[in-house]
C-alpha cells in the first residue's frame, strides 16, 4: 500500500505538470510468490545426513539453495546430490555442466547451471537445489505451494514464481497493446537503451522488446516450446527433472522446472 501510494504521487506529479508525453514508465516485479509448506531446511537436512557438522561448520556452506562443499570434494558433492534426489521435498538439482555449454549436469539426473543462466567460473556453488512445488491453493485461494520452510517466498522454480506481469506506458510504447511473447527483466535495459538511441554493450544480455515499441513494425519471431529432461535411478524408483522453456530466436526463457519420482 505504501509503495502504491509513493508510485501514485510520482504519476500525479507528472500529470500535474503536463509531462505525460515526456516520460516512459515500466512497472514489473522481481518474482512471484508461493505458499510454503516445508518442515525441514536445507542446512538441517545436511546436518541430519552427516554431511555438515553443525550450523557454524565450514565443511559445507549453504546460501539459499546453493551448497558450497569444502575443497570442492567430488565424492561429497555426488553423495549430497544423491541424498537430495531421494527427498520428496527437494525439487530440481543442478551441478556444473557435463561439458561446456551443455544444459545437462555432470552428475546423472541433474541439469547444469547453464540451464538456469547461473553458471560462473568461480562464484557458482557445487550444487544448486530448488524445492519441489505443486498447484495446491492456499486458504486465500491462490495457487502455488512449495516445500520450503517459512510462510511464503520466491526461491523455487514453479511458474507461480517465474511468471510475472510487465506493464509499459508512455510515448515510446504502443497504446493498449497486449503481448504474450516471453520476456525477462534483463530485457528492460536493452529496451530502454534502444528507446534512447543507445547501443547495448556486447557484454549485455537480454533483447529489445520490439513488440511493445510504438514505431516498431517488424514481425517478431514465432516462439517455440522446448522441454529438457534428465533422470536417474533411485533404487528403487526413478527421479526425473523436466524443464519447460520458451525460445524466441536466440533467447531461451524458463517457464517452470518440475520433478517427478516414481517408485
Amino acid at each position: 500500500k505504501i509503495v502504491d501510494a509513493a508510485f501514485g504521487s510520482i504519476l500525479d506529479s507528472i500529470y500535474a505538470r503536463g509531462l505525460e508525453n515526456r516520460f516512459n514508465i515500466v512497472v514489473t516485479a522481481y518474482h512471484g510468490f508461493v505458499t510454503h509448506s516445508g518442515k525441514e531446511g536445507l542446512t538441517d537436512f545436511l546436518i541430519r545426513k552427516g554431511f555438515k557438522k553443525d550450523k557454524d561448520s565450514d565443511d559445507i556452506i549453504v546460501a539459499g539453495g546453493a551448497v558450497y562443499v569444502k575443497d570442492r570434494n567430488r565424492e561429497t558433492v555426488r553423495n549430497v546430490v544423491a541424498a537430495l534426489q531421494k527427498e520428496s521435498w527437494a525439487g530440481a538439482v543442478y551441478t556444473k555442466a557435463k561439458k561446456q555449454g551443455s544444459l545437462k549436469g555432470e552428475i546423472k539426473g541433474t541439469l547444469s547451471f547453464n540451464a538456469v543462466h547461473w553458471n560462473h567460473s568461480y562464484r557458482a556453488a557445487d550444487v544448486l537445489v530448488s524445492v519441489a512445488w505443486d498447484d495446491r491453493k492456499n486458504e486465500q485461494g491462490f495457487a502455488g505451494t512449495d516445500f520450503a520452510t517459512g510462510v511464503a517466498g520466491h526461491g523455487g522454480s514453479s511458474p507461480y514464481e517465474i511468471h510475472i506481469a510487465l506493464m509499459a506506458y508512455g510515448p515510446s510504447f504502443k497504446n493498449a497493446a497486449v503481448t504474450n511473447l516471453p520476456t525477462s527483466n534483463i530485457d528492460i535495459v536493452p529496451t530502454v537503451l534502444a528507446i534512447n538511441g543507445l547501443k547495448a554493450p556486447e557484454t549485455m544480455q537480454g533483447r529489445i522488446i520490439n513488440e511493445i515499441l510504438r514505431n516498431q513494425n517488424s514481425r517478431p519471431e514465432k516462439p517455440k516450446k522446448k522441454t529438457i529432461s534428465v533422470s536417474t535411478g533411485l533404487k528403487p524408483g526413478k527421479y526425473t527433472v523436466t524443464m519447460e522453456c520458451t525460445t524466441l530466436g536466440d533467447y531461451r526463457y524458463i517457464d517452470a522446472v518440475g520433478v517427478r519420482r516414481t517408485y
